[in-house]
């Protein structure tokens, strides 16, 4: 028998026609159920189009209902592992979790204008004094290193101001380190589906405060991507 690639556990339902165009269905088992399909081969490469179109069928099925997206790439050996895994007692604690609820994703990322404000800075005018005088490579990692920490001392400020006006309306928030140098915060917010909305005219109140040089990017509602852990049972 076929193994099963895994996509996620949900609530019994109908699959979406364009998804069971694709053959994926359901293990149905005590009011919970394992979103698959069957994979002829394993490993499954983890390429853009592949996690593109896990993505794909996890999100289509959050738009209606529950779904606790699995990490790709997870295969069960059977049916009756599908049936073992969505018997869990934390699989219906953390169905009943999220229930109702979705994550956003907000990321921040800077004009290249703010390196110029924070080396500016009153603070930094010794170093800048020292390099003129003697523009050393000392004198310049010197400087750099000041600009550096100055760029961190700026973020850690405005991602305070952005959880302080988003906080009261999540449920939980991630945050996660800066991906490049001009990047600010990113940030997966954890919220009810009802308060979409707020979150949505927060952020443009903060953009309106702090955009330029401050660039604000919001993504969702998703599944709760960041918030769901699940123990599975292997990886092919």
């Amino acid at each position: 028998m076929s193994k099963l690639y895994l996509y996620g556990i949900t609530r019994p339902r109908e699959v979406p026609e364009r998804l069971r165009e694709q053959k994926i269905f359901l293990v149905e088992g005590d009011e919970r159920a394992a979103v698959v399909s069957e994979l002829e081969e394993g490993p499954v490469e983890a390429t853009r189009r592949n996690l593109l179109a896990h993505a794909d069928v996890v999100e289509q099925l959050h738009e209606d209902a529950v779904v606790l997206p699995a990490r790709f790439g997870y295969v069960l050996e059977s049916q009756e592992g599908a049936l073992e895994l969505v018997a869990l007692p934390e699989i219906e604690h953390l169905l009943e979790l999220h229930e109702g609820t979705c994550e956003l994703t907000l990321r921040g990322k800077y004009e290249e204008s703010v390196l110029a404000e924070v080396g500016t800075g009153a603070d930094l005018q010794p170093l800048r004094d020292a390099y003129r005088v003697s523009p050393s490579v000392d004198a310049g990692i010197a400087l750099g290193e000041a600009v550096g920490e100055a760029l961190a001392a700026r973020r850690a400020y405005d991602r305070s101001l952005v959880l302080d006006a988003l906080g009261p309306l999540a449920l939980d928030v991630v945050v996660g380190d800066p991906a490049s140098e001009l990047a600010a915060f990113d940030l997966a917010l954890l919220v009810e589906r009802g308060a979409v909305e707020s979150v949505e005219k927060q952020v443009e109140e903060l953009v309106s405060r702090l955009s330029p040089p401050l660039h604000f990017r919001l993504v969702g509602p998703l599944p709760p991507y960041s918030f769901v852990r699940l123990a599975m049972p292997a990886v092919a």
